[in-house]
């Protein structure tokens, strides 16, 4: 189970606000005079937003002119009355297509971003996500692009709006009198000040909230996925404390995001009716001195109301904006990340020390396919899990790893695997790390056919061929079950499968890839009481090579040679025959093993995991 430490010390990167604009504007090749023809839409609807404070000061004076002289409705009324209305409907129709056009847009980019986001997550060594905590990479996933997607189309318009608004109200007011200009640029500074303020205070705020989830997402989900693990080790409270530890993070920081909101909605407050007594008292002044009308202080007035409205919605927007963009940050920094353009590669985990070791070499010597030699580990540069490790797995040979607990079996799998690198010793492939493959305990059972889950490892795969391999790994049964055979539709809201039976799809898929070498993590661990699973796992194993990681020994005993592992050390390697004849450790694992069942002898435990003659 991921330490919640080292996930918490080694989160994945966050892009800066210069490289988030970068891939953005990347995103819009091709679509900038499109982007363009959308502000156009947005400069017309602010521009009918002005209609209205000048007709209703126009207004103003019509009537004090003595407009209603008991003559009947003077025809300035009647055009008044229709550039109100032509004004209303042109901002309604205006604001319709360029929110809906932004929004098509907007989502065409989100969804462009979230595929990158996914290629390059995937393209992410193991060693760079576990480090991280896998609660990282699915809150971003799931929170951060769900928070761009609900945010960004609603936030541009506004946006656009209050810029355009603003300079149109301003080239107003300079046309009735710029002494009005000149007292709303007075509360310029104040409104620059609350900005400055809050751009200081509020991205560090909630950055450090998205962080905070993703703690949160990284104790849920290892607490779920290793739920076995933590029930066996009654660690039901240290769990549930942690998660409620990191979940009450999360909640100040929501608490801080809202103070540091108060802050800003009151100073705006504040600022507005500062403004508004000015320009009032500006006006009155005005009138008073014959220096200006009623009609025109009235529209400076709504004018004054125009502008504020939409500079104070500009810095409230700011609040959702800075979310979005904390988001962005989150979901574009997957693909900044330095592993994320090496796939294949792992690398050491962050928190760890460099190798202190020499550098892992290629080709594996001699005819080994892999080789260690006085290999060491350890997840945080303190406590050895691996220590002298020495192996050679040759070609063809399936070497089974037994041990307790905790002795450094899995470690060694990723190790082989490519997913961490040795902190001493040498590690020597003859084979390229992609075409190592695992399969662990959790295995993943994708949304969508059967026949698409089988065909991600071979996607020119006749459905010939994948009937083939679901019956060399003993997997008709599976699919006769099925109501639509490979079309079943199975994941979320499909077909319901049981964990075995995604298992055996997903070893079915393993070997559809046909890898140089196989790593079985305790793959059929969901198999306990179901032979289906062991025998599959022994033909996908059959005629190639594989390290087997055995949780029962009865898989163990068909390789044709077995390390024992205790404590980090590889203490006994030998084939099935001569380790029980030796007296030792697996002797000793293999007698505790057999005790409650039947004197098992070899070849027994061996038939138990070959297919059946039928």
């Amino acid at each position: 189970m991921t330490s919640p430490a080292t996930s918490a010390s080694a989160t994945l990167p966050v892009a800066s606000g210069r490289t988030v604009a970068r891939h953005l504007w990347a995103h819009l090749r091709g679509r900038r005079l499109h982007l363009a023809g959308i502000l156009g839409l947005f400069l017309l609807e602010s521009a009918t937003a002005i209609v209205f404070p000048l007709v209703i000061g126009w207004f103003v004076d019509t009537v004090l002119d003595g407009g209603l002289n008991g003559e009947g409705i003077p025809p300035a009324f009647v055009l008044q009355a229709g550039l109100l209305v032509a004004a209303a409907l042109a901002a309604g129709l205006l604001a319709w297509a360029g929110a809906v056009s932004l929004a098509r847009l907007a989502e065409t980019v989100i969804a462009e971003l979230r595929e990158a986001f996914v290629d390059a997550a995937l393209r992410l060594p193991r060693a760079r996500i576990e480090a991280a905590g896998t609660g990282d990479v699915v809150t971003r996933a799931g929170d951060d692009i769900a928070q761009i997607s609900e945010t960004l189309p609603e936030v541009l318009p506004r946006i656009a709006v209050s810029v355009f608004t603003l300079v149109l109200v301003g080239a107003s007011l300079l046309s009735l009198d710029l002494r009005y200009l000149a007292v709303i640029a007075l509360t310029l500074p104040f409104y620059a000040h609350t900005l400055r303020w809050y751009l200081r205070t509020a991205p560090p705020v909630y950055a450090a909230g998205r962080r905070a989830e993703s703690r949160r997402g990284a104790e849920v989900l290892a607490t779920l996925t290793q739920l076995p693990t933590v029930t066996a080790h009654r660690l039901e409270l240290r769990q549930l404390r942690r998660t409620e530890a990191a979940t009450w993070q999360t909640v100040r920081w929501s608490m801080r995001s809202r103070i540091v909101q108060n802050r800003l909605f009151g100073r705006l407050n504040l600022i507005e009716a500062l403004g508004l007594g000015a320009v009032l008292a500006l006006g009155i002044a005005l009138a008073v001195t014959s220096q200006g009308s009623p009609g025109a202080v009235t529209a400076a007035t709504i004018l004054y109301l125009r502008a504020m409205g939409p500079l104070a919605g500009l810095l409230m927007v700011m609040d959702d904006l800075q979310a979005a963009l904390a988001s962005l940050g989150r979901v574009i920094g997957i693909g900044e990340s330095p592993s994320a353009g090496t796939p294949g590669r792992g690398g050491s985990p962050a928190g760890t020390p460099p190798s202190t070791g020499r550098p892992e070499i290629d080709p594996s010597p001699s005819d080994s396919l892999v080789a260690l030699e006085g290999v060491g580990f350890s997840y945080d540069g303190r406590a050895p899990v691996l220590e002298g490790v020495d192996l050679h797995l040759r070609e063809g040979e399936r070497v089974a790893v037994v041990g307790e607990t905790g002795s450094g079996k899995s470690t060694l799998a990723a190790l082989i695997a490519g997913v961490h690198r040795a902190g001493a010793g040498q590690v020597h492939r003859g084979v390229r790390e992609e075409r190592i493959m695992t399969a662990a305990q959790e295995s993943h059972l994708f949304d969508g056919s059967v026949r698409a889950n089988l065909t991600l490892a071979a996607p020119d795969a006749s459905d010939e061929q994948l009937r083939a391999a679901l019956d060399r790994l003993g997997g008709a049964e599976l699919l006769d079950e099925l109501p639509d055979g490979l079309d079943t539709a199975v994941g979320p809201g499909g077909h319901p499968l049981g964990p075995a039976a995604v298992q055996h799809l997903a070893l079915c898929r393993l070997d559809l890839a046909d890898p140089a070498l196989i790593v079985l993590d305790e793959a059929t661990a969901h198999g306990d009481g179901d032979r289906g699973l062991d025998v599959a796992a022994s033909a996908l194993v059959r005629d190639r090579s594989a390290l087997v990681i055995a949780h029962r020994l009865s898989q163990a005993v068909e390789c044709d040679r077995i390390l024992v592992m205790e404590s980090g050390r590889i203490v006994e390697s030998g084939t099935p025959e001569e380790l029980i004849a030796a007296g030792g450790a697996f002797a000793r694992l293999w007698e505790a093993w057999s005790a409650g069942r039947h004197p098992l002898p070899l070849d027994t435990a061996r038939a138990a995991t070959q297919p059946s003659s039928d």
